[in-house]
């Protein structure tokens, strides 16, 4: 019995472990129109009519939308909460160059810029971890009930 528990649990953590790195890999894609800048830097000037934009503003456009569908895949894996940071950050990160402007507000890329990103990032981690202990909480008490309304029909 002890030997299924042990691989139980390495079962689980290999898959946190994989759920973690998918991601901390989605954490990468709303930056993916910087890495293929690198070789390829014309992208920047290519216009592509459809979106009325250039190539690298429809990259990062699709890559915000993969992010989210790797998140919700990776979800199911049961990531470590930490591993939300980084895609937590980079996506408030590029969101900001974004929504801020249309606020009239220009953000600038300065150090309270990035402790103000970080700060909130904290806040929703620890969001996070709050509601999913209030939530195992919940079920601990609705089992603990069940249990005991069960037993009292049972004498």
């Amino acid at each position: 019995m002890l030997n299924l528990q042990k691989e139980n649990k390495v079962k689980y953590s290999t898959l946190s472990t994989l759920g973690s790195a998918l991601v901390l890999f989605s954490a990468t894609f709303p930056f993916i129109n910087n890495f293929i800048a690198l070789p390829f830097p014309k992208i920047n000037t290519i216009h592509v009519s459809a979106a009325n934009n250039n190539l690298a503003a429809v990259l990062w456009s699709l890559a915000i939308c993969f992010q989210a569908t790797l998140l919700i895949i990776a979800n199911y894996l049961k990531p470590y909460l930490i591993s939300y940071a980084p895609a937590l950050f980079a996506s408030l990160y590029s969101s900001s160059f974004y929504f801020l402007p249309l606020l009239g507000y220009v953000p600038n890329e300065n150090v309270w810029f990035f402790i103000a990103l970080i700060s909130i990032v904290l806040v929703i981690l620890s969001v996070m971890y709050y509601t999913s202990l209030y939530l195992q909480m919940m079920k601990e008490r609705e089992k603990l009930l069940i249990e005991s309304v069960t037993g009292v029909i049972n004498q």
